[in-house]
Parts: C-alpha cells; sequence; structure tokens
C-alpha cells in the first residue's frame, strides 16, 4: 500500500521529471517564468476540478476498471487500451531522452542499443515489485535530489551566474505570447500528466478521500513553485540563451568555477536530472502495466513484459534527441495529449456524474413506491379493523 507521504513525494519527482530538461514556455523568452506560473494555475484546475473528481467518485478502482464500469466492456477496452498506448508512448519519449543524453554527456562511445536496454531493464525490475515497492524508492530519492538542486542553486549564486535583471523588462511583447506558450503546452508538459494517478490513487492506504486530496495538491503545489523557481534561475543565468540551449540548466552549470577548486559539475548534475527522469519513465511504464494486467487479466510481472517490449521497440521510432523533441513541442503537446489528459477525462467525469445522478433518482423513486406501499398496507389493514367494528 501507499501512505500519504509516499504519494507526495511520487507526485513531486514526476512532475520535476523531465521538465528539469528544458526551459518551459520558452516561446514567451524571457516571461518564460510567467507561462510557467499560469500553467500550474490551468493544471491545478484542472486536477482539482476533474482528475481527482474522478477519484473521488471511484475511489477503489483505477481508470481502466472506470472506463469497463461507465462505458461498458467493449468502449470501456477500446479507451482503456488507448490509454495503455498514450502511458508507453509517453515512456518511450523519456526513455529516448535519458538514452539520448547519457550518450550526448556520459557515455559517447556506448550503442544506442544497449543504453536503451539497460534503462527498460532497471525500469522494469521497479515495475515488477508494484506500486508499494515504486512509491517507497521515491520517497527515499526525493530528499537527496531536492538538496542537491539546492546546492546546485547556492553555487549558481555563489559563482555570481544569476542576474535578476536578465528578467526584465517583463511583458514586453505583451501578455498573449505568455498565455500562448502557457496554453496548451505546459498543461499538457507536465501538469496535465496527473491523469497517470488515476492508475495510483486506489493503492493509497488511507480511507479519507480528503487526505488522498489534501497530499496530492500539496505535492503537486510544491512542484509547481520548484519548477517556476528553476525557470527563473535558468533565465536568470542565461538570459536570452536559455531559449536556444539544448538542456539550459545543464549548459548554465557549465560556467560554475568556485577558484581552482570546484569546476565541471556538469557530470553531478546529468545524474541529478536522470535520476528524474527516471522516476518519470518507470511510472509511465508501471502506470501502462498496471492497465495492461487489468485489460488482459494477466499479473503485472507477465504485463510488464510486453509493455517493456513494446517501449524498447518503440524507443527508436525517433531518429535523435532534436527529432523527439521537435515531435513532442510541435505535434503531441499542442493536439494528442490534451486529448487523453483534458478532454477524455472531462467526458468522463460527465458521464459519471449522470450515471450517479440516475441511480439516486432510481434509488429514490424505489424508496418513494415502498413507502407508498407501505401507506397503502396501513389503510388497508385499519379499513378492516374499521369493517370489524
Amino acid at each position: 500500500m501507499i501512505t500519504p507521504r509516499q504519494l507526495a513525494s511520487t507526485v513531486i519527482l514526476f512532475l520535476i521529471g523531465s521538465s528539469s530538461l528544458f526551459l518551459l514556455g520558452g516561446n514567451a523568452d524571457r516571461d518564460a517564468w510567467m507561462s510557467v506560473v499560469i500553467g500550474v494555475l490551468a493544471g491545478l484546475l484542472l486536477l482539482s476540478g476533474v482528475t481527482l473528481q474522478i477519484q473521488r467518485l471511484e475511489p477503489n478502482r483505477n481508470l481502466i476498471e472506470i472506463f469497463q464500469m461507465y462505458f461498458g466492456r467493449i468502449i470501456g477496452f477500446m479507451f482503456g487500451f488507448i490509454y495503455i498506448i498514450y502511458y508507453s508512448y509517453k515512456c518511450i519519449r523519456n526513455v529516448r531522452e535519458f538514452a539520448d543524453l547519457s550518450i550526448m554527456f556520459l557515455l559517447p562511445d556506448t550503442p544506442l542499443s544497449m543504453v536503451i536496454l539497460m534503462i527498460c531493464f532497471i525500469g522494469g525490475y521497479a515495475v515488477i515489485g508494484g506500486p508499494g515497492v515504486f512509491f517507497r524508492m521515491v520517497e527515499v530519492l526525493l530528499p537527496i535530489l531536492v538538496m542537491i538542486y539546492v546546492v546546485l542553486f547556492i553555487l549558481l549564486l555563489s559563482a555570481g551566474l544569476i542576474d535578476l535583471n536578465r528578467l526584465l523588462p517583463m511583458l514586453e511583447k505583451g501578455f498573449k505570447p505568455v498565455w500562448d506558450a502557457a496554453i496548451p503546452e505546459i498543461i499538457s508538459f507536465p501538469f496535465g500528466e496527473m491523469v497517470l494517478f488515476l492508475m495510483f490513487w486506489r493503492y493509497t492506504g488511507v480511507d479519507d478521500k480528503g487526505t488522498i486530496m489534501r497530499m496530492t495538491i500539496k505535492g503537486y503545489i510544491f512542484a509547481g513553485t520548484f519548477i517556476t523557481l528553476m525557470n527563473i534561475i535558468t533565465i536568470a543565468s542565461l538570459g536570452q540563451f536559455a531559449s536556444w540551449s539544448v538542456v539550459p540548466l545543464l549548459q548554465a552549470t557549465t560556467f560554475v568555477e568556485l577558484g581552482n577548486i570546484l569546476e565541471r559539475i556538469d557530470p553531478l548534475v546529468s545524474l541529478l536530472l536522470f535520476s528524474a527522469v527516471y522516476v518519470k519513465l518507470t511510472a509511465y511504464y508501471l502506470g501502462a502495466s498496471i492497465a495492461f494486467s487489468y485489460l488482459f487479466r494477466v499479473k503485472l510481472r507477465i504485463a510488464a513484459i510486453p509493455v517493456g517490449i513494446g517501449i524498447y521497440v518503440g524507443s527508436f521510432w525517433f531518429k535523435s534527441y532534436m527529432h523527439q523533441v521537435n515531435v513532442g513541442f510541435e505535434r503531441n503537446l499542442k493536439v494528442h495529449f490534451p486529448i487523453f489528459q483534458i478532454v477524455i477525462p472531462i467526458v468522463l467525469l460527465l458521464v459519471m456524474l449522470m450515471r450517479k445522478k440516475v441511480r439516486s433518482k432510481d434509488n429514490q423513486d424505489d424508496s418513494d413506491l415502498t413507502k407508498r406501499g407501505e401507506e397503502s398496507d396501513d389503510v388497508h389493514i385499519q379499513q378492516q379493523a374499521i369493517n370489524r367494528g
């Protein structure tokens, strides 16, 4: 079972995940951090108003079970299957990011196929252990990674690389570029990705629905604040070059040099970034495997094998790291992902509310009929007593 603390920890690292690799809202230039704030607020509205409401109505079922319960066996199966594809595709993107950056910064002579294979094996090992093992692992990782991030920010500040004047002038081109950079891109990545947790919430070891909602929202707000701060520091360190860099935060750390003692800390930062990406890809791998196990009625250990093979093979579809990034930002974030994160959950919630209302009305009608029947019986008994008298 998952504890509330483990749930909040996983929400935080899941949202930070691969978002640390990019300058979110980069099309807004120095105002990108404002786009992130808008994305955080819009994502919070989606989380509290839609995703968590689905969980509240069916706290003991995951997304696949909910689809089959409210849409029927055939249509529910179809929706469940496309979500397996969606979760697997998101995992593929993170696996390819992990592999390409590993080769780029750490393992330049290692074949791509071997790097991807090792990533899939490591992720699969965590998935086979189940949600409890994965969430406990994240709980241990979170304080370590957050502490390293804090040290990194202190080093950037100590090296004199952070200049808040690089954030000025604000809104030089108006508010429209800020809004356009946030909607729907930043909702889709990373904040709308909380739809994955519809596969995990049922494993929480608490009966109080309010506790699950509170811990999820607390983790979300912490992650949103952290990502916004990370964007501000990146822009303040690199200025206009932040939107041009392949991995902005990593690029900023290459300039850290304190005397002749501390320099070239980018390999350490690479490991830090990869750890967060690993958490995210494993979460998607786990979500896809759980969905597969429920849909095809097999054990999680068995489901992890075909899902892992699909992830491994699918990772070779992208020609390069930049191809993967361009497909993601030009097509997926604007067109594909909002369907799974916004449109389908809203439709599902409406269907659930309508079905609940119909059931409530039917129960009320049955209760009224029963009450009328009892009243009729009472009148009949009284009439018989009068006749006898």
